[in-house]
């Protein structure tokens, strides 16, 4: 088990865990640099404008269970991990019954 990331930004609520097992996934390749940086910009960007009124995602937890890249590195670029890593968040949060929370501000008031 392994952390990749909170979201969004650094120490958002939401964690994206690499849950997967070797023996059923090529580790190499998922965890290589540009991979792995291009699904966590997806994660982040999913969970910054998440697919509920585009509002920010909180206090989910994202595993990812099981990830079928090709070996060509022409078919595991940026332009195709990142989006397809946010429509999975997107799909994943959407299946598991999410609610809308209620608005919150935070005010600071100085007064003499």
């Amino acid at each position: 088990r392994s952390i990749w990331a909170f979201g969004p930004d650094i120490n958002g609520p939401n964690i994206l865990l690499d849950d997967t097992l070797s023996h059923e996934v090529n580790k190499t390749l998922l965890t290589s640099e540009p991979v792995k940086e291009s699904i966590v910009q997806g994660f982040q960007w999913a969970t910054r404008e998440g697919p509920l009124c585009d509002e920010p995602i909180r206090n989910v937890k994202f595993k990812i269970l099981d990830a079928s890249i090709a070996q060509e590195p022409i078919h595991h670029g940026r332009g195709q991990l990142i989006p397809t890593a946010r429509r999975v968040a997107y799909s994943s949060f959407l299946l598991a019954t999410p609610r809308l929370m209620e608005p919150y501000n935070f005010v600071e008031v100085i007064a003499p």
